[in-house]
């Protein structure tokens, strides 16, 4: 498999999640203001939608968006503790993806395009926290170790990279101390480390 990436995008998750389910894998950068990859090849050959992560499975079988790649690589877990196999548990672990791309991923991205002045980024600061009001509060309410069960899985690792966004956007986490001690749970995972650490993010 080779995964299409950009350092610390959405396509961190899935990194993250070939790193758990500990198979061979390739990565190859993506340069999403020029559309190349590190090899030269034109990025929207190979995924015309033009963003990342970019899934290939085989040659020339494209897998993409997190909802349908998270969920595909956690299956291939030896442990099966990534994902429930069916029934309401893998429902859940589906509902945060969905969540998690629809809503808070659109939320902090309004940020990655032209610069926010004035009233419209103090809008959309406050639409970034009204979603984490209601994670926070949903993880606060639960018994369970990670968003869905006592099993670190697909959809904490993408609430971890969404995020890391707000390092970038200059928006305070601390308000939300749930969301916080999962992050901080997260990212001492191997798996992340080496994600983190192949991206360039980390030393």
């Amino acid at each position: 498999m080779k995964l299409y990436y950009s350092p610390g995008a959405c396509s961190l998750a899935s990194h993250i999640i070939l790193n758990e389910i500990n198979v061979d894998f390739d990565l190859e950068r993506v340069d999403l203001r020029t559309h190349k990859t590190e090899k030269g090849t034109d990025y929207y050959a190979i995924n015309p939608k033009g963003y990342v992560p970019a899934l290939e499975i085989n040659p020339g079988l494209i897998l993409t968006e997190n909802v349908a790649i998270l969920p595909f690589l956690a299956q291939h877990d030896p442990k099966q503790d990534l994902i429930p196999p069916s029934g309401l548990g893998r429902a859940k672990v589906l509902e945060w993806l969905g969540y998690l791309n629809s809503e808070l991923h659109d939320a902090y991205a309004v940020f990655f395009g032209a610069p926010l002045e004035g009233k419209a980024k103090e809008k959309a600061y406050a639409e970034i926290d009204r979603l984490l009001t209601h994670i926070n509060n949903t993880i606060g309410e639960s018994d369970n170790d990670y968003l869905v069960d006592d099993n670190f899985g697909p959809a904490d690792a993408y609430l971890f990279v969404l995020t890391n966004w707000s390092n970038g956007i200059g928006h305070d986490l601390t308000p939300y101390t749930n969301v916080i001690a999962l992050r901080n749970k997260v990212a001492e995972r191997q798996s992340v480390q080496i994600a983190m650490r192949d991206e360039g993010l980390i030393p």
